[in-house]
């Protein structure tokens, strides 16, 4: 049973470490974006849109420390 408990984490970390990584593209090609931008409206759109993928960064590499770590705050 321990042996099927840690398939599933590993299978869990991997998930997760793949979701940090989207999110960390997306962050890059938002602030890439971002610098392109002139209009104000669209300044709006890109800093609402990293700030939302930063806290979907902050959210995903918390859940994955507390797989590695334990009950990890």
């Amino acid at each position: 049973m321990k042996k099927k408990e840690n398939t599933v984490l590993e299978q869990e970390k991997r998930m997760l470490a793949s979701e940090v990584s989207k999110v960390q593209e997306e962050m890059a090609a938002t602030l890439n974006s971002f610098s392109d931008v002139i209009e104000p409206e669209l300044v709006d759109y890109y800093t609402y849109c990293y700030k939302a993928s930063e806290i979907k960064h902050s959210y995903l590499l918390k859940k994955l420390k507390r797989i590695y770590y334990g009950n990890c705050k």
